[in-house]
């Protein structure tokens, strides 16, 4: 008997027992579908953060914003003092290992009006001439906002896709004229449109689309539209992979020497800190849901053995029939672990495609329950396949063995002699 003959009688025994082997599949299929479905669900996850951080300029930065009072003894102070301009140049010549630094204003819902009358209300940024590099915004037409624009404090403005669409339609905006009011208490100024920046996008925490800004040179917005002399943001882009907490206590010092030896004005943000808390999350729920699912292959295994012991009952005059004809040892111990391999192999492989389906499913409860993401996607890596195959196999070697050489010690005289 030839050993590929063993292996193709193994698998024919499952063919005709169908119902028997779903059964024995469904504990290998559950637990390889949940913990694909969780990692699908959890990379995905991470790609929305991972793409939302790379839509405001990438992780590797950090924020500095103003922080406007503290609670003390019950009640709220306020804190006057502001980061400045003259601050931002500070960190980008004494911090080390950083790119560049954006100081950015940020003011919502300012009116803004065509030539036509058409109106909106989108965010007003005034920013440097950097702004476009660091967020990794390509203008779609035009240019952005250059260095002498910041520095003459001229009245030009770039425009995000949409907006641009909303303004002017069809019609290109270069060169035309629009009315931007602060407040409604300020007067209108005029700010020639030299850009119109490519379609961007938002970030996984953002409530508005960089898509929907108009973008002034930063002198401009402090002298001619909002009227204030301080930065409301610095935006710190560091080197890859530099040490953030030695460049936040860099940058600390810098300010507190341009402030009298304070900095409790100012706090900061880093964006590593959501994509943290989302593995931290996820390793949790992997050490939870892998001790579930491992229970639950442990006593799909033990049915699979016991399936495969049963076997061996069922066909212990053939066992005896093909020793007596010549076969050996080795040839009835791979036609039965064949068998549990085979059950462990479906099962792996049904789960691969039911976790990828479940993953599905939750992805679009996903979307509902967050309604900021558009789409949640599924990310399921090649690896983790390869490891369900690796383990499935496994498993069905694990607990195949047993009945296997249990199968293979019988000998022809006694497997003969046994009733069925």
């Amino acid at each position: 008997m030839k050993l590929q003959d063993a292996i193709a009688a193994g698998i024919a025994h499952l063919t005709q027992n169908r119902l028997r082997a779903g059964l024995s599949i469904l504990g290998i299929f559950i637990g390889i579908a949940s913990v694909l479905c969780m990692m699908a669900i959890g990379d995905g996850g991470k790609k929305i953060i991972a793409d939302g951080l790379e839509t405001l300029g990438g992780i590797d930065q950090v924020q500095f914003r103003n922080h406007y009072g503290v609670f003390r003894r019950g009640r709220w102070h306020r804190i006057t003092e502001r980061l400045k301009l003259e601050d931002a140049l500070a960190i980008e010549a004494e911090v080390p290992n950083i790119r560049y630094v954006l100081p950015k204003n940020e003011s919502y819902r300012i009116l803004i009006t065509s030539p036509d009358g058409r109106q909106a209300r989108p965010v007003l940024e005034g920013v440097t001439a950097d702004y476009a590099r660091g967020m990794h915004w390509n203008v779609q037409e035009g240019r952005f906002i250059s260095e002498g624009d910041v520095t003459q404090a001229l009245q030009v403005c770039v425009l995000g896709n949409n907006l641009a669409t909303e303004l002017f339609g069809e019609t290109s905006p270069i060169g035309k004229e629009v009315k931007i009011k602060y407040r409604y208490w300020y007067a209108s100024i005029r700010a020639r449109v030299v850009g119109v920046m490519a379609v961007k996008g938002r970030g996984v925490n953002s409530t508005w689309s960089l898509d929907d800004v108009v973008c002034v040179p930063l002198t401009t917005h402090q002298q001619r539209i909002s009227g204030y002399d301080y930065i409301e943001r610095i935006t710190v882009f560091t080197e890859e992979k530099a040490d953030m907490d030695a460049i936040i206590a860099a940058a600390r010092t810098v300010i507190r020497k341009n402030h009298q030896n304070r900095d409790n004005f100012v706090r900061h943000w880093v964006p590593t800190g959501g994509v943290q808390r989302l593995e931290h999350i996820q390793r949790v729920l992997k050490i939870a849901l892998g001790g579930i699912a491992g229970f639950a292959l442990f006593v799909s295994g033990i049915g699979i053995m016991n399936i495969c012991l049963v076997s061996v009952g069922e066909k212990t005059r053939e066992i005896g029939l093909r020793k007596s004809v010549g076969a050996k040892r080795i040839h009835i111990f791979y036609q039965f672990l064949t068998e549990s391999i085979c059950l462990c192999f479906c099962g792996g492989v049904l789960g691969i495609a039911g976790g990828w389906i479940a993953a599905h499913g939750m992805a679009r409860l996903a979307v509902r329950i967050v309604p900021i993401v558009p789409e949640w996607p599924v990310v399921l890596s090649g690896h983790w396949v390869l490891i369900a195959i690796v383990f499935s196999l496994f498993m069905g070697i694990s607990f195949g063995v047993y009945p296997a050489m249990q199968a293979a010690r019988l000998t022809p005289i006694d497997a003969l002699r046994t009733e069925n």
